[in-house]
């Protein structure tokens, strides 16, 4: 388990750094970041008090910027009054996008985003054909002055462009490209700091970020969360069934693939996975039967993934990420169960203190079909 539990009472000193193009920069009076899904640019958002920054960093100097990057530490260090960034963990590094100046609110707001940005922002027509994904996502990481942290991957691109029927003579940005791949390969693909991931996801639930509610004798819940909202999707609760279409010229044959397969039910009771399930139809040339049923299971897993949905605010601290699992215990619902985050936004300002927000999904166990 990632955090500790029960939580004990004990006062909070949480600290933060801002630098901005390489320098710190204090007089800093709020700021945000939103670590999100996997296939988006985490963002970030900083405030400062124009009126009390130092000379050599006013606000004519953030005017004067042509690129700048930011860098957010946070923490909480041995001594709160004196400390450095190495007392502290980098929770976001990126490029800013805008840089604005309030002179009669004496305010100066930096937004931008972490380097996921680079590729999203650079257009590619390059087919890569003969290259593996990790291959690609090793060159474009390298391209954009970045560490790859890769996995590697045996399947050529211009497999999965035959597949899928792919125009990659269009010009698309290389995020497109990377987020592509890494769906084909059942990947995880994201920007942290000054690193490329590209790499398979999560399946075990080790490294969990534990939600406990806890209901004592007299009926008062304690737990360690401040808010928490739970909803269930009941249209993707009553079943899903996927059904994928496929012609193949070079075997001369039709292939039809259903996930759950036919007979099988998503939920226990449901007589037929063709009375009040729902039925995604996908029609892609080319496959073989195999691919087929694979493409049908991954799409399954797609839609089920948003049936179960949690939102918590919290206390802020730097143990919960966007790769980890978040579990929910102790409300003796079917809710109790693990999920995905989507997005962790953290926050912190001088009248507000250090706060997080959890955002999550899931499909029911119950939801899942049989083998």
């Amino acid at each position: 388990m990632l955090n500790t539990l029960p939580v004990q009472p004990v006062a909070r000193s949480p600290r933060a750094i801002v630098k901005v193009a390489g320098i710190i920069v204090p007089a800093w009076v709020e700021w945000s970041t939103d670590n999100n899904t996997f296939y988006q640019a985490d963002t970030f958002r900083v405030s400062f008090a124009a009126n009390a920054l130092p000379a050599a960093t006013n606000a004519n100097w953030f005017s004067q910027q042509k690129e700048a990057f930011v860098e957010i530490f946070a923490g909480f260090p041995a001594d709160p009054t004196n400390f450095s960034e190495t007392d502290l963990d980098s929770l976001i590094y990126g490029r800013v996008d805008d840089i604005d100046y309030d002179p009669v609110a004496t305010t100066i707001d930096l937004v931008g985003r972490d380097l996921t940005a680079a590729f999203i922002d650079a257009k590619t027509s390059i087919q890569y054909q003969n290259l593996t994904s990790s291959q690609i996502a090793t060159q474009l990481a390298l391209a954009h002055g970045l560490t790859p942290v890769v996995t590697a991957t045996t399947t050529r691109a211009g497999t999965f462009y035959a597949y899928d029927h792919v125009r990659m003579v269009d010009q698309r940005s290389e995020w497109d490209l990377l987020s592509y791949l890494a769906a084909q390969e059942g990947f995880n693909v994201y920007v942290k700091g000054q690193a490329l991931h590209f790499e398979p996801r999560p399946t075990e639930a080790a490294d969990a970020y534990e939600l406990r509610w806890e209901v004592d004798e007299a009926g008062n819940p304690t737990a360690n969360v401040k808010d928490l909202k739970l909803s269930r999707s009941l249209t993707v609760a009553k079943g899903v069934t996927v059904v994928v279409r496929s012609w193949n010229a070079k075997q001369s044959k039709g292939f039809t693939a259903y996930y759950p397969s036919k007979g099988k039910t998503t939920q226990p009771g449901k007589a037929s996975p063709f009375g009040n399930q729902q039925i995604y139809p996908i029609t892609r040339g080319g496959l073989t039967q195999d691919e087929a049923t694979k493409l049908a299971q991954k799409t399954h897993a797609e839609i089920t993934q948003h049936e179960m949905k949690l939102t918590a605010v919290l206390p802020g601290d730097n143990v919960m990420t966007s790769t980890a699992l978040v579990r929910l215990t102790g409300t003796g619902t079917a809710f109790d169960q693990d999920y995905y985050v989507e997005s962790v936004k953290r926050s912190m300002s001088v009248n507000g203190g250090y706060g997080m927000s959890i955002a999550a999904k899931n499909h029911n166990p119950e939801s899942v079909p049989s083998p």
